[in-house]
């Protein structure tokens, strides 16, 4: 498989070198400013902001994607399955415009609030009508008091280092904060358990435990393909078994969507890798179909990216493309503890909000 770095992916090649320390007296500052913000916190100079509303983070150690948006989409629906009406809270990174962004684009289950000040966005969030608020990439965010803090674990790159190594904080790696970070978490969350070798998740499930916070484990349950336009009936991804197939992704971390083509048997001739969160113009969707004619194969997206590429398609070039959409679910065995910590969230909220 060629991996194709397009524009914006500038720091992995850098990262892949020895031209990476030229990174160092960045780091050498990025460092100490973390390490001093998060002291404030810890020792009570500074006090994190409470709202009226139980309040759900979902965040994670690394800068890149490790899947935030399944279980943002379960809290969501327990939410509302519960009589309450949540709202996103997101920084709206690399948004066009507070509508337009990821989050509101790809989790429909209720509104999403971009504001880089989070606590302003929950006071908003809170005037329309929100009786609990879900924290998009919070983790980092310690001015806004959280119930419930979820740090996403990527199991296929844990540590930002794709070689299961602890790695290095930016910038001279992908970590923001280092591992120790995971002692003020409330639930550890595992997610793409399934692409990575039995022992390997058995040792890094073993480096989680000393912790001593609970974990779950988000769990791909289905997959399949459907067409860009959404027409017809979802295909099996066995549908493209030993066929020729591109990647095109717009991921912090493409490497789980890289390792699921592999593992459904594809031939992914290459990997198309645009910025996180990248918005398509017409000059990539040339460059990728180009791609697809080149090597006579079919491109493959994920859900995130096919929102964005869907409006500037022509009806000629759909035909080469097919979404991958995977159903993920939290692991059964997983779902009782969870559901007991977001509900004595509730009752905790009702008990501050009473005179």
């Amino acid at each position: 498989m060629i991996i194709v770095r397009l524009r914006g992916r500038w720091r992995e090649e850098l990262l892949a070198t020895n031209w990476r320390w030229l990174l160092f007296p960045a780091w050498l500052i990025f460092r100490p400013l973390v390490w001093l913000r998060n002291l404030t916190f810890d020792l009570g100079w500074r006090k994190p902001q409470r709202l009226c509303v139980p309040v759900w983070s979902v965040g994670n150690l690394t800068a890149g994607g490790t899947g935030k948006t399944p279980l943002t989409r379960y809290l969501a629906r327990w939410a509302i399955a519960h009589g309450l009406q949540p709202a996103i809270i997101s920084r709206g990174y690399r948004a066009e415009n507070p509508e337009a962004n990821d989050e509101a684009r790809t989790v429909s289950e209720c509104p999403v609030i971009c504001n880089p000040d989070r606590v302003a966005a929950g006071q908003q969030a809170i005037a329309n009508g929100a009786t609990c608020l879900i924290m998009d990439d919070g983790f980092q965010h310690r001015r806004l008091h959280r119930d419930l803090d979820f740090v996403l674990i990527d199991a296929t790159r844990p540590w930002g280092a794709d070689d299961g190594s602890a790695g290095a904080t930016l910038p001279l790696g992908y970590l923001r904060e280092n591992p120790s970070a995971l002692e003020r978490s409330s639930i550890i969350v595992l997610t793409r358990g399934a692409l990575i070798t039995p022992p390997l998740l058995a040792h890094l499930q073993q480096k989680l435990l000393a912790y001593e916070k609970p974990i779950i484990h988000v769990e791909d349950q289905s997959a399949s393909l459907r067409s860009l336009t959404a027409s017809g009936h979802p295909a099996d991804v066995i549908a493209l078994s030993g066929q020729a197939v591109v990647l095109v992704s717009g991921l912090g971390n493409p490497l789980g969507f890289e390792r699921a083509a592999l593992g459904y048997g594809w031939q992914v001739i290459a990997s198309l890798r645009f910025p996180d969160h990248h918005h398509y113009a017409a000059t990539d969707l040339a460059t990728v179909v180009a791609a697809a004619h080149h090597h006579q194969a079919t491109l493959v997206i994920t859900e995130k990216d096919a929102v964005k590429i869907q409006p500037l398609i022509t009806a000629e070039d759909a035909v080469h493309f097919r979404v991958l959409e995977v159903r993920h679910e939290i692991r059964s065995t997983d779902q009782a503890l969870l559901e007991r910590m977001l509900s004595a969230t509730l009752s905790a909220s009702v008990r501050f909000r009473s005179p």
